[in-house]
């Protein structure tokens, strides 16, 4: 289950923070830097939790955020760029919650739960 949780909520931060899918980030500079910084943080709450993941799960996570020309877009990030609600509570404030009770810093898990409660209370957009 935490392989899974540090999977969605690391695409999410990466993607919702910078507004483009996994490989629009990793084509530019700086962004597999980004990735990866981002991946650290999540895998440290795991690790933190006791629930590490393997170096193996790890890298194939590493791999897949820092690849340019990836399409991949979470439902998050879907859901943020068609003005709909997103599940930040649910997925990255609790991350966010889990990492404050470890004393592990998240900067960049915070700054993404910010910028998803802001979208959150902006009207939804008819469809």
């Amino acid at each position: 289950m935490w392989h899974k949780w540090v999977f969605i909520s690391t695409v999410s931060v990466i993607t919702c923070l910078m507004t483009g899918t996994i490989g629009e980030v990793a084509a530019v500079p700086g962004g597999p830097d980004f990735a990866a910084a981002v991946l650290e943080e999540t895998t440290a709450v795991a690790a933190g939790a006791k629930h590490p993941l393997s170096a193996a799960q790890v890298q194939g996570l590493r791999t897949m955020v820092t690849q340019e020309g990836s399409p991949f877009a979470p439902s998050m990030y879907r859901d943020m760029t068609d003005q709909r609600p997103t599940e930040v509570e649910h997925v990255l404030a609790s991350l966010s919650s889990a990492a404050t009770d470890l004393d592990i810093p998240t900067p960049l898990v915070d700054l993404a739960v910010l910028r998803l409660r802001v979208h959150n209370r902006k009207p939804v957009t008819p469809s």
